[in-house]
């Protein structure tokens, strides 16, 4: 399976998981994948629902899937096995006045503008370890996101504060490729998921806030506060890369939106609203 995730282009991650559960049903079952019945496939996960949290065994299940429809060709197995069902919390969220502290509390341009991706744009944190200067259009005021998570490519438009930041750390930094590069320790090229999340631990220290802040929480600000100010739900999940609808609607629960109502469609046909 490793070379058909390799040739359907999954990100590194998603690919090692998949392939490391498809391993462990192996193992414990003792049987190849494709001679496992519905009932053992059933059984096992089963049990390993005992010892996994329902997110790792939802990763278990898409693998299996995945496996399945795409090589084996097994659809029978694929409707047969159910998706487990996982809590949708998105944690603290961090209002406005939170965020101006926590932005402001950054010690150094890098950290700045690491921090400022990922609330400005929600971009997930391995997203802005993989951005390279050829991303962006200066004149379109965009940033092209490739290879994300579903192999979404997605062109985002980004503002004034952000295009400063981006300005001020060029002319500092002068990278060469990758817009952030990893240190020289690292084996990344661009900065590691660990970068991001000690660039985000460091900087909450240093903000003094009392919440839980990982880099995944600002992409839920970005979305939260989009919503807030106006934003499109259609155009969220665009701008998020959500291959689902039903996945954006998750921040509709945190949103404080407000609503209007507007003239029957009736009078717009009758041209009798004049806005």
């Amino acid at each position: 399976m490793a070379n058909h995730l390799t040739v359907a282009g999954l990100a590194k991650s998603t690919a090692l998981n998949y392939v490391r559960s498809l391993r462990d049903v192996q193992e414990r079952t003792g049987k190849p994948a494709d001679e496992l019945t519905r009932d053992e496939l059933l059984a096992y996960l089963a049990a390993r629902r005992k010892h996994l949290s329902a997110s790792t065994l939802n990763t278990v299940v898409c693998a299996l899937k995945y496996y399945y429809r795409e090589v084996a060709r097994r659809l029978d197995l694929v409707v047969d096995i159910p998706n487990p069902r996982k809590p949708k919390q998105l944690g603290d969220l961090l209002n406005a006045d939170e965020l101006r502290l926590f932005l402001g509390a950054a010690r150094s341009m890098r950290h700045r503008l690491v921090l400022e991706l990922l609330f400005g744009l929600g971009l997930r944190a391995g997203e802005v370890g993989r951005l390279r200067i050829s991303d962006f259009n200066r004149e379109q005021a965009t940033v092209t996101i490739r290879t994300s998570k579903g192999g979404i490519t997605r062109v985002l438009p980004y503002g004034g504060r952000l295009r400063n930041t981006l300005n001020q750390y060029y002319r500092q930094e002068r990278p060469k490729d990758f817009l952030i590069p990893g240190r020289e320790r690292s084996s990344s090229l661009g900065i590691s998921l660990r970068g991001v999340q000690y660039i985000t631990r460091t900087t909450l220290q240093r903000s003094r806030l009392r919440k839980q802040v990982c880099p995944h929480t600002l992409r839920h600000c970005f979305a939260v506060h989009y919503l807030n100010n106006g934003g499109n739900l259609v155009r969220l999940q665009q701008l998020l890369g959500h291959a689902y609808l039903s996945t954006t609607l998750l921040y509709l629960r945190y949103a404080s939106i407000t609503l209007r109502d507007i003239p029957s469609p009736l009078d717009f046909l009758s041209n009798e609203y004049k806005g």
